[in-house]
């Protein structure tokens, strides 16, 4: 069986680093994406991307994969 993906746009802050948490809790492979690490843990987040999403470059850095929330 396959894992679901999840992308947490916002990952490196408070309630998407949390989200990222509860994500993987609930087993998920989840892909975070911010423009900065998490400050206060580490990354829990199977890949983590630091990326300005205003920039399309950086939506084709992270959507190589399909997922299935986000």
């Amino acid at each position: 069986m396959t894992r679901k993906k999840a992308l947490v746009c916002g990952a490196g802050g408070f309630i998407g680093s949390h989200l990222v948490k509860r994500l993987k809790s609930k087993g998920f492979w989840v892909r975070g994406v911010d423009l900065k690490y998490p400050e206060f843990s580490p990354a829990a987040a199977d890949s983590f991307a630091v990326a300005d999403l205003r920039e399309a470059p950086s939506w084709e850095k992270i959507l190589d994969l399909q997922f299935d929330e986000a």
